[in-house]
C-alpha cells in the first residue's frame, strides 16, 4: 500500500530543476531506488541521515551542495525553507475493515463526546470516521489548525490542535510516541490508542514516576553551578533565542552557563564538557522520554528553568508550537 501511494505521489511532481536533493524517513528507505530512478534526469542526491520529522529538513545542506530544490518525503510542511522545497506527506487510506475496527473500539467505551487526534499519515481518513460516528450519536469535538499542525493532528512536540480539555482523547495511529505527548500535557484526560493496522488498543498512562523524575532533575539542578544549554541546529528545533534568555537568567543568579550546539544531541557529543546540568532547548522529547537516562547529567526542559529558583512555580511540559 505504501509503495503504491509513494509511486502515485512522485508521479505528481513535475520539476525541471537540477541538481535536486531528496530526504526520506527511515520507513521509506526501502524505496530509495524507486525515488532516485524516477528523478534521475534531475541529478538527484539523497540524504541518508535519520530524519526526525518536518523539523529536520535538509534545505540548508542541500543549498550548500548546490541543489536547486529539496523534496522532503513523509511529513507536512512546518517551517519556511531557504531553497524551494516540496513536501510529500505519504498518507494511508484505511480500508473499510480498518475503519470499522476503529468505530467498534470507540463504541465499546460508551462515550458521547470524544476527541480524535492522529498523525499526518492517517489524517485524510478522519472525515469518513467522523461521519460514521455521527450516525452512532457520538460527537467528535472540533480541533484547531495552526501554522504547524492541521486540525486533529499531533506532533511529538506539539499537541496544540486539541481544544477540549475534559473529554477522552482517541489517538488513531501506530505506537505510543505521539500519544505519549498527548498524555504529557492532558494528564486529566484519558488517552486511548487505536492502531487500525496492528489491531491493538492501549490506554496511555503517564505515571507518578514521570512527575517524580522531573522533580528529581529539578532538585539536582538547584545544586548545580555550571549549566550546558543544549541547542539544536535543526531548523524546526532551533531555539537559540530561548537559550540566550536562559543563559542570561542563570548568570543573573550567579550560575555559569554555556551554549552548546549540535545537529544530533546525544551524550557522546557532550563527553569531556564539564557542566553539572543540561538545559534542553531542542526537541522536548529529549527530556521526557525514557531514553534520557542515557545522559550522564540531569536534563531540564525550557519550562522547568524557573523552578530552579522558584519552588512555587507550576511544572509545565515543554512544547514547540506556533501559538
Amino acid at each position: 500500500m505504501i509503495k503504491e501511494q509513494l509511486i502515485k505521489e512522485i508521479k505528481k511532481i513535475k520539476i525541471n530543476e537540477k541538481p535536486i536533493a531528496i530526504q526520506i524517513p527511515e520507513g521509506l528507505k526501502q524505496y530509495a531506488e524507486i525515488i532516485l530512478d524516477h528523478f534521475n534526469k534531475n541529478e538527484p542526491i539523497m540524504f541518508t541521515d535519520p530524519c526526525y520529522g518536518a523539523c529536520d529538513t535538509k534545505d540548508r545542506a542541500a543549498k550548500e551542495l548546490g541543489c536547486k530544490l529539496l523534496i522532503h518525503f513523509g511529513h507536512y510542511k512546518m517551517n519556511a525553507q531557504i531553497i524551494k522545497t516540496i513536501y510529500v506527506p505519504i498518507t494511508y487510506k484505511l480500508s473499510k475493515q480498518e475503519i470499522n475496527y476503529i468505530i467498534k473500539e470507540i463504541e465499546k467505551r460508551n462515550y458521547k463526546k470524544i476527541n480524535i487526534i492522529t498523525t499526518i499519515q492517517y489524517i485524510e481518513n478522519l472525515d469518513e470516521i467522523k461521519k460514521i460516528l455521527k450516525t452512532k450519536k457520538i460527537k467528535v469535538l472540533d480541533a484547531k489548525e495552526t501554522r504547524r499542525v492541521k486540525k486533529h493532528m499531533v506532533l511529538g512536540c506539539d499537541a496544540s490542535t486539541l481544544v477540549d480539555k475534559e473529554n477522552p482523547i482517541f489517538f488513531i495511529g501506530d505506537g505510543v510516541f505521539h500519544a505519549n505527548n498527548l498524555g504529557f500535557i492532558n494528564d486529566n484526560q484519558k488517552v486511548i490508542v487505536i492502531s487500525p493496522i496492528s489491531r491493538y488498543v492501549k490506554e496511555i498512562e503517564i505515571s507518578d514516576k514521570f512527575i517524580r523524575r522531573r522533580y528529581v532533575a529539578i532538585a539536582l539542578a538547584r545544586k548545580s553551578k555550571k549549566f550546558g544549554i543544549l541547542v539544536s541546529s535543526k531548523p524546526g528545533q532551533n531555539r537559540i533565542s530561548f537559550a540566550r534568555l536562559i543563559k542570561k537568567k542563570l548568570e543573573e543568579n550567579n550560575k555559569k552557563a554555556y551554549i552548546l550546539i549540535s545537529d544530533y544531541i546525544k551524550q557522546e557529543n557532550l563527553e569531556g564538557i564539564k557542566v553539572d546540568c543540561y538545559i534542553n532547548t531542542a526537541c522536548p522529547r529529549l527530556v521526557y522520554d525514557d531514553d534520557t537516562i542515557a545522559f550522564k547529567k540531569p536534563v531540564l526542559s525550557v519550562t522547568e528553568v524557573d523552578l530552579i529558583f522558584d519552588k512555587d512555580k507550576e511544572l509545565r511540559v515543554d512544547q514547540i508550537t506556533s501559538d
